[in-house]
């Protein structure tokens, strides 16, 4: 067992990701009561994907927002489930979770879709002319997303493509949520509590001694999300 990976009875985290190979949810509770006691470090504000790709959803009952509540009393902060054709789309909406797909998981890729003559159709753009409060979730489906206001922290904000925020970004804003790595997520004050790109995390606490409280701009290379300056 490595330093990224501990392992539960019917499941196992590994790096941001929990997977689910049998789930009740008392006994759930209780191993995770159990392993942040151990190691509560671990799992201060711990950014995780949840895996159900292993269950018979038709057979083993997983209420979702109670398997986000358990995961969030005990310092888990969910914010994507993996995509697999057994999630119940009615209740993942629900949810407010984002929704990955097997490339942002690191396990399959996807390639972009063109015409006869090569030419990749233009995106359309979601755009948000209020400033985005705590507690709201706002998400770009098969789109950029432009914001011409602030997040604020509690704020959620998602996009299949790039995100760009002309006001300060204290909330979280995960873009390429449907496994697109090229995109980059802009703003023109950083401040925020996470960011993602297809399914790669970066926290507050990491951020804040690199761009803070300045204009950057956030992308991956080589597999790793980078933070620099406008």
């Amino acid at each position: 067992m490595n330093d990224d990976c501990f392992l539960l009875k019917g499941s196992v985290i590994t790096t941001f990701i929990l997977e689910f190979s049998d789930y009740n949810a008392q006994d759930f509770e209780q191993q995770l009561k159990d392993k942040v006691q151990s190691s509560p470090d671990f799992f201060s504000d711990t950014p995780v994907i949840i895996n159900l790709e292993k269950l018979d959803l038709d057979v083993i009952n997983v209420d979702y927002l109670k398997l986000i509540s358990i995961c969030r009393q005990h310092g888990l902060q969910t914010v994507a489930f993996k995509q697999t054709p057994q999630l119940n789309q009615a209740e993942l909406k629900e949810s407010g979770l984002a929704l990955l797909s097997q490339k942002a998981c690191g396990k399959s890729a996807t390639t972009n879709t063109t015409n006869e003559n090569n030419i990749t159709p233009a995106k359309k753009t979601r755009l948000i002319t209020k400033p985005v409060r705590s507690g709201q979730q706002v998400y770009a489906e098969g789109c950029d997303l432009i914001i011409t206001g602030s997040v604020s922290g509690g704020a959620e904000v998602l996009a299949d493509g790039n995100i760009h925020i002309y006001g300060t970004l204290r909330g979280r804003a995960l873009a390429g949520v449907n496994g697109d790595t090229d995109a980059r997520i802009f703003c023109s004050n950083n401040e925020a509590e996470l960011v993602s790109i297809g399914g790669h995390f970066l926290l507050s606490d990491s951020l804040e001694t690199q761009v803070w409280k300045l204009p950057a701009q956030f992308y991956l290379q080589d597999e790793t999300l980078h933070v620099s300056p406008l």
